[in-house]
């Protein structure tokens, strides 16, 4: 074809050429050079063979910017065609490199290391920002910043024996979290909690919310890595298992690079890990670990900081000298408080304020729903139950039940579907329990083909296809550990029924027996098993006596030696359990084997919601049985803290003929209900101590409570420290206790609120004529009130020691 007679110019990395010149050149390149994958995609497409000229990308008249980014001004008379040859890298125009000037590895490194985050956003930020209320409803899901709430932790350096700051922060307030990193060393944490309680949701967050760059702190970081466990063996790769999960292979990200992008900038990754305690390898060998582990104990990657979540049942695996150790931040996931439970609910109900208020209303009339409802998950499925019958069980195995059985009914199967269903899959649940090393993903020929199916539509067990070694497989799931514990605890009940000769229906076969010992025996071999397979047991138990009876007796003779090593402890964490049990069991009648030390030790200490919902229907049932309730006169001491409320305690305090010491701390003692334990106590003729303790309740309120303390005449030392007492109830206090000769102890510190007002209630100190020891400090006592204490101390003649620690504090 002939040429052109007329010069054309075009701009090339060396200057403006004319069209022959930039085409002699194109030539030669092409004899030596082969374009790269993303230099082809960046190509114009190649000149029309009808014109012989290059494809026109824009044209510049007179004195006039191309239009199009980062293009020159060219300045001249006539027009000028123009195109741009294909660069080096993706999107850098050559004219912005100099002539001798070649891509550094550095540029590239970081183009790697972008492409990944914008990937790793998007990602965060549409699939993996939505949260799945129902399992078995694909699309009844909520946006996660639509429906998160926060959580409380509580965060400390060091080991786990270590006691924990005073202060609890949030799961959103990440400068706290990550507030030493990186100036110290502390770039490894582990995230624990018991199951259910927010660990994955906290670990959604963070991702998300880093992928939103709303949170500052986040912004340090330029990848953020979150990978799921259970997926994972202890020679998994970080990069290879990054690829898996969540970049896939049609990333166009190099492997190779990405690992490079990483060594090159490790305080600047952020590594999240889901679920070590659901790892696919149980028995680690350190030999054997691959980089994820190696990052864990900081063979690898060890500028990063990584972030592993656990149940605490493998804390001490966790924190051994192959993995995490020192310098390391522990984070306990505490659950929901009372707001945040109601902030949650006013999320999922954000349509309908007239059931928000019903629910919350029934929470708090329940202590068993109200602690239910701390844990994220529990609170879940009370909202889901909630939303359809408009009420809620007693039990955690009723609760699991109905859950279930809602997740069924959903999707058009029966009760009687979701039961069958429950025990066909359980057997595959129970085997992962059951095997040296738990497993808690299974393959689909480990399960029943129609329950398997049925189980998927229902959302009890979820599907995931996993690429490993270019080869795919799905895994299958329960959707969550404790659902696991659910379904392997009622497969284990209906083996005991099949072991007594019961066919209940065609997925009970009957079986050989002792199977039903044999399971539960492995399933207690030891005080660890025992603590992590709990909620199983309880399961098991649930509106079961037979299979709770059988259980509690294991328990019961399992650590009996008492020259065991650690025999207290196992026998206490085997007692509580036992109660546990028997309270899901809801038996009217409690065992043989439970009418001992173990049912109701003559030491008893209560500390949560939980503990003292199943006290108290210990002591109900107890209480029932004129045979049994001579058991309550073993208790000595007995300290209740840190419960909603004491309701359901006075009507058996009166059968603790032997009670010596009461401890009420941090309980909200409304009205009337310190005043029925205290009448129900009257007739006691040891009670010694009465300790009262952050009991805000009883402000102003002493005229009610405190003539009820004059009928416990064996008493020796009372404390009523931190309730903000008022000047008006040192008066009625004073009254009650007068004539009482053997209390000498009286202790009412950190009563704020008697400061700046002692020529008040001063004056009523010397009507205690029989007080050896005073205690007054930390009362925000004032130099106005000295005079008035001292005269009063003056007139009490057995008075040996009065103390007023605080009092460098004084104005």
């Amino acid at each position: 074809m002939k040429r052109s007679t007329h010069c054309r110019w075009v701009r090339s990395e060396c200057g403006w050429v004319t069209q022959s010149t930039m085409d002699a050149q194109s030539e030669a390149a092409c004899q030596t050079d082969v374009p790269t994958t993303m230099q082809q995609e960046a190509q114009v497409p190649t000149p029309s063979t009808a014109t012989d000229s290059p494809q026109r990308t824009g044209a510049i008249g007179k004195i006039s910017t191309v239009s199009g980014s980062n293009n020159p001004t060219i300045v001249g008379s006539n027009v000028v065609n123009f195109y741009i040859s294909p660069s080096d890298g993706a999107g850098v125009l050559p004219q912005t490199r100099k002539p001798d000037q070649e891509p550094r590895v550095a540029d590239l490194n970081q183009e790697v290391g972008y492409k990944t985050r914008d990937i790793l956003r998007k990602w965060y930020k549409t699939t993996r920002s939505y949260v799945q209320l129902n399992p078995g409803v694909p699309d009844d899901q909520r946006p996660i910043v639509g429906i998160y709430t926060k959580l409380r932790v509580r965060t400390k350096k060091g080991s786990v024996e270590e006691e924990y700051s005073d202060e609890i922060v949030y799961s959103t307030e990440y400068d706290k979290i990550f507030k030493d990193w990186p100036e110290t060393e502390f770039n490894r944490a582990i995230l624990f909690g018991i199951g259910g309680v927010g660990k994955s949701t906290i670990f959604d967050k963070i991702a998300y919310d880093w992928a939103d760059e709303a949170c500052e702190i986040l912004k340090r970081f330029t990848l953020v890595f979150l990978l799921k466990m259970c997926a994972l063996f202890q020679e998994s790769d970080l990069v290879d298992s990054t690829f898996d999960q969540l970049l896939g292979e049609t990333s166009g990200v190099a492997k190779v690079e990405l690992d490079k992008f990483i060594q090159g900038n490790s305080d600047k990754v952020l590594i999240l890990l889901d679920g070590f305690d659901e790892m696919k390898t149980k028995t680690l060998d350190a030999a054997s670990f691959g980089s994820i582990l190696k990052a864990l104990n900081r063979t690898a990657y060890r500028d990063c900081f990584i972030c592993v979540a656990t149940r605490p049942s493998h804390l001490e695996t966790l924190m051994s000298k192959s993995l995490v150790q020192n310098p390391c931040t522990h984070i306990e996931v505490l659950g929901f408080t009372d707001e945040d439970v109601n902030e949650y609910i006013r999320k999922f109900y954000y349509k309908d304020p007239d059931v928000v208020n019903a629910l919350i209303q029934h929470i708090a009339q329940s202590n068993t729903m109200h602690d239910f409802a701390s844990n994220p998950m529990l609170l879940l499925l009370i909202c889901l139950l909630w939303r359809e019958k408009k009420q809620l069980p007693k039990t955690t195995s009723r609760l699991f039940t109905e859950a279930v059985d809602n997740m069924f009914t959903r999707k058009g199967y029966s009760s009687e579907d979701a039961s069958k269903t429950v025990i066909a899959i359980g057997k595959t649940a129970l085997s992962g329990f059951i095997s040296a090393d738990q497993n808690f993903s299974f393959q689909k020929d480990e399960f029943e083909p129609n329950a398997l199916d049925l189980a998927l539509k229902a959302g009890i067990l979820t599907q995931e296809r996993v690429i490993k070694d270019l080869k795919c497989h799905n895994n299958i799931q329960f959707t969550h550990k404790t659902i696991q514990e659910y379904c392997a605890g009622k497969y284990l009940q209906s083996v005991h029924l099949s072991s007594q000769g019961f066919v209940q229906s065609t997925v009970y076969k009957v079986v050989p027996m002792g199977k039903f010992q044999k399971q539960l025996r492995q399933l207690c071999r030891s005080v660890e098993c025992i603590v992590s397979n709990e909620f199983l047991l309880r399961f098991c138990c649930g509106d079961n006596k037979k299979c709770m009876t059988d259980i509690v007796t294991l328990l019961e003779r399992k650590f009996k030696e008492h020259d065991q090593p650690g025999y207290m402890y196992q026998k206490a964490v085997t007692q509580a359990i036992s109660r546990q049990c028997f309270f899901e069991s809801q038996s009217k009648k409690v065992p043989r084997c439970l009418t001992s030390y173990s049912l109701i030790p003559s030491d008893i200490e209560v500390n949560n919601n939980t503990d003292f919902r199943i006290f108290i229907y210990v002591l109900e049932i107890i209480c029932r049985s004129e045979f049994q309730v001579s058991q309550l006169a073993c208790i000595e001491t007995m300290k209740v803290s840190d419960v909603s409320s004491v309701s359901g305690l006075a009507f058996a305090m009166g059968y603790m003929e032997n009670l010596s010491h009461l401890m009420l701390w941090s309980c909200p003692l409304v009205k009337g209900e310190l005043e029925k334990i205290l009448s129900s106590l009257k007739c006691n003729n040891l009670l010694t101590s009465l300790d009262i303790n952050g009991c805000y309740t009883l402000r102003g309120r002493a005229v009610e409570w405190a003539p009820h303390i004059k009928h416990l005449t064996s008493l020796e030392k009372l404390e009523v420290s931190l309730s903000q007492l008022e000047s008006t109830d040192i008066e009625h206090i004073a009254s009650a206790v007068h004539d009482m000769p053997k209390l000498t102890d009286l202790n009412l510190n950190s009563n704020n609120s008697l400061g700046e007002c002692a020529a008040v209630w001063a004056k009523e100190l010397p009507k205690m004529m029989h007080l050896h020891k005073l205690d007054l400090s930390w009362c925000n006592l004032t130099q106005s009130d000295i005079p008035h204490i001292a005269s009063a101390v003056g007139n009490m003649p057995r008075l040996t020691e009065l103390i007023l620690l605080g009092i460098g504090q004084m104005g």
